[in-house]
């Protein structure tokens, strides 16, 4: 079986309410799907979303970016995923979320090839996880609102935004809130890159005094201040993890080098699948903490994370939620599963990442 052509379509995926962060609102998730084609009945599937403000990419241009690549892969045999990972990775050294869409497609139709599950092939050392659930920058009523909802579903953890541009205050009168509506969670604050050190030292210690189950701290200054970061872990009370500072495995091995972090959060759509795999290998060697994100990712996207992380085993915080987020999508299914805070990710047999794509429905 040989690739006979590559496409990618830039697909947005409406959101059930804006995602506000400290740095972006995200009114809708700019997926893009990529599809790869043989000569046989296979086909692999994959998908990227594009976070500028994280890797500089848009969807234009992680279609761009494919198309680019394609060229590379057709003709290519099938059967060895190293090769055909490695001309992928070429043309897309500089775009993870792009490359991330295209490895995933490639992992997708070589695990097809061999019947094999991809949850499987990772080491399978999980059947589930558990997932937090994110809430943004909303008011204070609204957030205690979607705490009370998702606890009488059986979420145990919440991951708050903070940062926000109206204050440490408006931050901590939101985490108020949640703590109690919700007063048996654990709450992880995330910051997006939001405060100075000193700011955020400031806000930990208040939040701490107002809810005293926070658990973790993730990026709460800029990507680039690793001495800040390192200012942050040092004085902190809680586990700080960094999110945006390690999109690579060299970001990771200085992130670790520095003492800057106590663990690190891999997403796919930062790294790429094999870039993911690396720093995941990394941080267990160096004994820091590992963390699994997402960012705002297809039902596909959070199927590969998904069973990524149940492969590799040793997660300690999973945030992996955008099934809560997203409206529903008719024209995909299958991978995971999800009840509630649970992920299953040994719930079917198809191979690959086991989702089904289809054509988008035409507008009436």
């Amino acid at each position: 079986m040989r690739i006979l052509r590559v496409s990618a379509a830039a697909r947005p995926l409406a959101l059930r309410a804006p995602f506000a962060v400290s740095k972006r609102t995200a009114l809708v998730a700019e997926n893009v799907v990529v599809t790869v084609f043989t000569d046989g009945p296979e086909r692999g599937f994959g998908a990227s979303v594009a976070a500028s403000y994280v890797t500089g990419e848009t969807a234009q241009s992680v279609v761009a970016a494919i198309e680019r690549a394609a060229p590379y892969l057709e003709g290519a045999p099938v059967e060895n995923l190293g090769p055909l990972l490695d001309r992928a990775a070429g043309p897309l050294a500089d775009e993870p979320s792009a490359r991330a869409g295209l490895e995933m497609a490639l992992y997708d139709l070589w695990a097809k090839g061999r019947g094999l599950r991809l949850s499987d092939f990772f080491g399978g050392r999980l059947p589930s996880l558990v997932t937090d659930l994110t809430i943004p920058l909303v008011t204070p009523d609204e957030a205690a609102q979607r705490a009370r909802e998702a606890v009488s579903r059986g979420y145990t953890a919440f991951k708050l935004k903070v940062g926000a541009k109206d204050g440490i205050d408006a931050d901590l009168a939101r985490l108020a809130a949640v703590a109690a509506a919700a007063p048996e969670a654990t709450l992880r604050l995330d910051a997006n890159q939001a405060y100075t050190p000193k700011d955020a030292l400031r806000m930990l210690h208040k939040a701490l005094a107002a809810a005293p189950r926070i658990e973790m701290f993730e990026q709460p200054v800029d990507r680039a201040d690793l001495d800040g970061l390192r200012e942050v872990t040092l004085s902190s009370p809680v586990p700080v993890y960094a999110d945006e500072a390690v999109c690579t495995p060299a970001d990771a091995i200085a992130v670790i080098r520095a003492g800057a972090a106590s663990g690190i959060n891999v997403k796919l759509m930062k790294s790429g699948i094999v870039g993911a795999l690396r720093i995941a290998e990394v941080c267990q060697a160096a004994g820091i903490g590992l963390m699994f994100g997402c960012m705002l990712e297809s039902p596909l996207g959070i199927s590969a994370a998904a069973q990524i992380a149940a492969g590799v085993g040793g997660v300690r915080f999973v945030d992996l939620d955008t099934h809560e987020l997203l409206a529903p999508i008719a024209w995909m299914s299958g991978g995971v599963t999800f009840d509630g805070s649970r992920i299953a990710v040994d719930s079917g047999s198809a191979a690959g990442w086991g989702v089904w794509v289809g054509d988008e429905p035409a507008e009436d």
